[in-house]
């Protein structure tokens, strides 16, 4: 009885829920509000639905509970009693390898994200599709000097991925044992790799991370940036990633929404960074004046996050292509707008999550030949095969 009331009340939240918040936020509120559910059913739950959304644009013939069934069978590789219940066949082959599991169903893992056409050309798609039926995992950048003290706390819990990157479960509790942002930033492997196009002398990737990327402060002997402007900053990652690799340099932060920028300077003091300065900006106008003049410029801009849709599959659940050609609009803008106040001889550096061609290397063509700027490193940040985010980084010189 009770995995039929489970089954009853995924289908529910499924039939409820429309795309408009955040799934995790959603359902936190309808737990709220449900109190008469434990924790095990809570849990039980949230497998289920997330479940059902991992399979994207695939199975819409299923009805909601066959497709959650399978999306529960195929994003999972230990037998539950749950699913035995509805399909003992398929809790028998749970351990299986995926691509022999989705023999067992009717289903193309092509249609999981059905826009091959529109994809970066680096991005595999079969791989990609198959990258949303598992969670990602999650991913820290150990902190300048801290790598010995954290290494000690977490043990064997976490995977020391050299030399200073560290890859844990989703869901471990973090903050049992230790600070973050003060000893280690919670930052996915592929944003971790935007330090080497912050980085003027930077090398190809490994499949490691640059050894700077991960806590090491550039030599003094290296051309260091005297100022850094993170043009559409957000809760400020990336600053603390530049702040890392060039501690005496000037840094500023800018966003379009102030709630943002204060969750940006809370974690800057947790962090200890103190030389910066913030302000508010819509870098989308075209009256937009007085531009920081930085040496070095990061511009991680809005986009589809398609990239990250691993973590939030009910993105790519609701996603508009349409959304795309809007994107790419407001890079245009937010672009032009930096491009033109850059100094010579100045660095920037172009950033998305995003796996979208629009967003990458046709925005990579529009500043190369609109801004007198020369690529010196172009690369689509793979993360896949690492159960990581996607990302794509440019790095340019303004000539």
């Amino acid at each position: 009885m009770i995995h039929d009331n489970q089954l009853r009340h995924a289908t529910h939240i499924v039939d409820t829920y429309k795309g408009e918040i955040p799934l995790h936020a959603w359902l936190k509120d309808f737990f709220r509000l449900n109190k008469q559910m434990g924790s095990r059913d809570r849990k039980q739950l949230s497998t289920l639905v997330y479940s059902y959304y991992r399979l994207g644009h695939a199975a819409g013939h299923l009805s909601v509970k066959d497709r959650i069934v399978t999306g529960l069978f195929l994003c999972n590789d230990q037998p539950r009693e749950w699913l035995a219940h509805f399909n003992p066949a398929y809790n028998d082959a749970i351990a299986k390898p995926l691509k022999e599991k989705l023999a067992f169903t009717d289903i193309n893992p092509l249609d999981i994200f059905p826009w091959k056409d529109e994809l970066s050309p680096a991005i595999d798609h079969e791989a990609f599709c198959l990258s949303f039926l598992r969670q990602p995992d999650l991913f820290l950048r150990i902190r300048p000097g801290n790598e010995a003290t954290v290494r000690a706390k977490l043990g064997d819990q976490a995977e020391f991925i050299p030399p200073a990157t560290l890859r844990l479960p989703n869901g471990f509790k973090l903050e049992d044992l230790l600070t973050p942002d003060k000893e280690v930033v919670v930052q996915d492997y592929s944003s971790q790799r935007v330090a080497e196009f912050l980085q003027p002398t930077a090398a190809s990737p490994a499949p490691g991370l640059a050894s700077a990327a991960i806590g090491q402060t550039t030599p003094a002997s290296a051309e260091s940036p005297h100022s850094f402007w993170d043009a559409c900053a957000a809760s400020g990652g990336k600053s603390i990633l530049a702040h890392d690799l060039y501690p005496d340099m000037v840094l500023t932060a800018s966003d379009i929404r102030e709630s943002i920028l204060q969750n940006l300077r809370s974690r800057f003091q947790t962090a200890g960074i103190k030389k910066y300065q913030t302000f508010l900006a819509d870098l989308t106008r075209d009256d937009i004046v007085n531009l920081p003049v930085a040496h070095l410029v990061l511009a991680d801009v809005p986009c589809t996050g398609s990239g990250t849709w691993g973590r939030t599959p009910e993105d790519l659940f609701f996603f508009e292509p349409r959304k795309v050609d809007s994107y790419q609009i407001t890079q245009r803008k937010i672009m032009a707008n930096i491009a033109t106040h850059l100094a010579p001889g100045a660095t920037l550096v172009y950033c998305t999550c995003s796996v979208f061609k629009k967003e990458n290397e046709e925005m990579n063509a529009f500043l190369r030949d609109n801004f007198n700027l020369q690529a010196e490193k172009v690369e689509n940040l793979i993360g896949y095969p690492y159960r990581a985010d996607t990302l794509f980084a440019a790095r340019f010189i303004k000539h």
